[in-house]
């Protein structure tokens, strides 16, 4: 029994610093604020509602929510936000793998696989593994790294 709390008093120690350190690690000053449901309405018609709140007398609701309120697109491109028309998609998901495989010198050859696993906004999200064989018949994927590509840019960052 004396061990299961020396357990828990550690694992709650390492937490608290892990907590603490990521908290400082946040740039920025940190305000408390409530989040409520806000209805959004055009011309005195309701066309939807988004979790908002209030400081110092500006109402902030997310941007794409208002977007979608005019029909617009709205998209993250960069440090450039975009509503409405969007800027043309210039890497597609061949080249974002190309870069990655260039980036990292990961060959063709190689055993790894170097996939779009799915997008994100503006950025394809490049999944890189290998496949290690446990027995003749079963499997698991060792992964490698996952990145961001960027869809204008090429820019690829690391998740990790």
């Amino acid at each position: 029994m004396n061990d299961k709390v020396k357990g828990l008093v550690v694992g709650l120690t390492i937490g608290s610093l892990l907590t603490g350190a990521t908290a400082f690690a946040a740039s920025g000053m940190n305000i408390n604020v409530v989040v409520k449901k806000l209805s959004i309405f055009v011309d005195e018609t309701k066309k939807t509602s988004a979790d908002g709140f209030i400081y110092k007398g500006t109402t902030y609701v997310p941007v794409k929510s208002v977007g979608a309120t005019f029909g617009k697109q709205v998209g993250l491109y960069g440090d450039s936000l975009y509503i409405g028309k969007q800027p043309a998609v210039k890497i597609t998901e061949v080249q974002a793998i190309q870069l990655v495989r260039n980036k990292y010198g990961i060959k063709a050859s190689s055993d790894y696989f170097v996939e779009v696993d799915h997008s994100e906004g503006n950025n394809y999200v490049v999944h890189v593994y290998e496949v290690i064989m446990d027995d003749e018949t079963t499997g698991h994927t060792a992964t490698y790294g996952w990145y961001y590509v960027d869809k204008s840019t090429g820019k690829i960052e690391s998740m990790f």
